[in-house]
């Protein structure tokens, strides 16, 4: 059976009623085409709109973002040939008549007033996870606010957020505590109503057998083949033995954490202090005369290490505690 583009039947047959999805999978397999779809839709069929998102105004600023936004719904007919992008969003035509699409960044998410927006159903917010791994401060917490400001609780609103293959240390699955299961392509999570799908099986442009992916292979370059080859999986694995230790150990939740050093990686897990080591809290309230807070050094430290992707965790719940420090607000 020949493979289809990407599509939400998958997701929907598990996770139907998530309110949250994060759709991660390889380049050209349509995700963003499928979702570019869904907006079209969904304004004419009720005239609803969508809130297109993406994590810096810089990236919608770019020219050659506005004037290929709509390339290939016209292509497609999805669209009137009448719609045109401006920097705010798309409009049905240049006396910007009625807006379809609205602009956001997850960067000046605070300026964003819920009065304006009372017709937006879907937020569609494509490439989640940067590939330099750089994130605006608060992310996860503006993506809260984004959702709660301009969907106000509408039930039947979504938001979609699409990436390619990059990482699982991102601050969104860490503020909401999520992590994918390897064996499946859907994990719900129906007490929290957020869903991940790892893409698998799709169509693609460049598909594997093509000669470029040997190129992609030998540059080292991020999901060339799949996500098996990427790091979206390859976080959290158990702690080797015969590291170095640092001397600075985290606390967090009565738990100590500590981070080998092995090969070029650096390994958090659950241990004991050594004897002389440094021990910092992650939380004022477990702060005491012996342990202060984390200092910001330490948190310099750990960005960078997690933007240079030589992070490894034990388990999600470590990775979880760790990034906490990385992302402001998580």
């Amino acid at each position: 059976m020949s493979k289809e583009w990407y599509n939400l039947d998958k997701l929907n047959s598990v996770a139907s009623d998530a309110l949250i999805a994060f759709i991660v999978g390889a380049r050209r397999i349509g995700k963003t085409t499928h979702l570019m779809k869904l907006a079209c839709d969904t304004w004419y069929e009720n005239r609803n709109q969508t809130m297109w998102l993406r994590n810096k105004k810089v990236e919608l600023q770019d020219p050659a973002f506005t004037q290929g936004f709509l390339n290939t719904a016209k292509r497609e007919g999805w669209c009137d040939e009448s719609w045109v992008t401006y920097p705010d969003g798309v409009y049905t035509d240049k006396s910007k008549s009625e807006q379809v699409i609205l602009f956001q960044s997850i960067s000046t998410a605070s300026n964003r007033r819920g009065n304006a927006t009372p017709d937006v159903k879907y937020m569609i917010f494509d490439e989640f996870m940067p590939e330099d791994r750089k994130y605006p401060p608060r992310a996860h917490i503006m993506l809260m606010s984004l959702t709660k400001t301009v969907l106000s609780g509408r039930e039947d609103a979504r938001c979609y957020c699409l990436s390619n293959f990059i990482s699982a240390a991102n601050p969104y699955w860490a503020g909401f505590q999520i992590y994918p299961k390897r064996e499946l392509d859907v994990t719900y999570f129906p007490e929290k109503r957020i869903a991940i799908e790892v893409c698998r099986n799709y169509k693609s442009a460049i598909e594997e057998d093509n000669p470029w992916n040997l190129v992609y292979q030998a540059g080292g370059y991020q999901d060339y083949a799949s996500e098996l080859e990427d790091s979206l999986f390859s976080l959290v694995k158990k702690t080797p033995r015969g590291g170095r230790y640092w001397d600075i150990y985290l606390l967090a939740d009565g738990q100590t954490y500590g981070c080998m050093f092995h090969r070029g990686l650096l390994h958090w897990h659950q241990c004991k202090p050594t004897p002389g080591a440094r021990v910092f809290a992650t939380t004022l309230q477990e702060t005491s005369n012996k342990v202060s807070i984390v200092p910001n050094y330490v948190k310099q430290v750990l960005k960078q290490a997690n933007e240079d992707n030589i992070l490894r965790f034990n388990s999600p719940n470590t990775m979880y505690v760790i990034l906490s420090l990385i992302y402001d607000a998580v």
